[in-house]
């Protein structure tokens, strides 16, 4: 059984919140080492690819 606030949760991040926080996190992994190269932000593409392809997959919340 799902708790309320994971649902409301997953109501709330629709496909196209889960492409921009992909793409922004792309961005920033990016811009970081150019702003400071020293630093990198290499983990942030595992949760960045995550999230935009994620935002292809089909919604199926209406449809079970």
């Amino acid at each position: 059984m799902v708790g309320k606030k994971l649902e409301a949760f997953r109501v709330w991040f629709t496909p196209r919140k889960r492409l921009w926080t992909g793409v922004g996190l792309f961005a920033i992994a990016i811009a970081v080492p150019i702003v400071s190269p020293g630093t990198t932000a290499a983990w942030l593409i595992g949760p960045a690819t995550v999230f935009f392809l994620g935002s292809f997959i089909p919604d199926t919340n209406g449809k079970r």
